[in-house]
């Protein structure tokens, strides 16, 4: 896997944070934000409704989820996100369920990357965004 030079950021990448628990949502936007010229604008939920009423708007460019929104009525919080937008933004699951189940069946629905909260660092973060939006970006 080759990493990204986000020094050389072409332009603002727009972040989508849904995230219930606030503490995970702080720390997230300081993995996402952290470092000099980040390409990473980042705004943040903590309810999925909000979220996906934002999603009907232009402005963003990739979907920052946690995989199991407090009050969706369901398990997951990703099949309500992908049928708002479809093909046209990635989603990446960033969750705290290491199931193999889950992981499988999420990037089976289309989701872009999932990625396991207490395992991934910044820059992994960074990159399965960036390769997320493209390598237009």
């Amino acid at each position: 896997m080759e990493l990204i030079d986000y020094e050389i950021a072409h332009s603002d990448i727009r972040v989508l944070l849904v995230e219930d628990d606030p503490e995970s949502a702080a720390l997230t936007r300081t993995k996402v934000s952290e470092g000099k010229d980040s390409p990473f604008r980042v705004e943040w939920t903590d309810d999925l409704q909000r979220a996906l009423s934002r999603l009907t708007q232009p402005g963003i460019d990739v979907v920052l989820l946690d995989f199991g929104m407090l009050g969706t009525g369901d398990r997951t919080s990703h099949p309500p996100i992908k049928r708002v937008v479809g093909m046209r933004i990635p989603v990446v699951i960033l969750t705290s369920d290491e199931s193999t189940l889950s992981r499988h069946l999420t990037l089976g629905q289309g989701a872009a990357n999932y990625l396991i909260k207490r395992r991934t660092s910044a820059v992994e973060l960074k990159q399965a965004l960036h390769e997320a939006v493209g390598p237009v970006r």
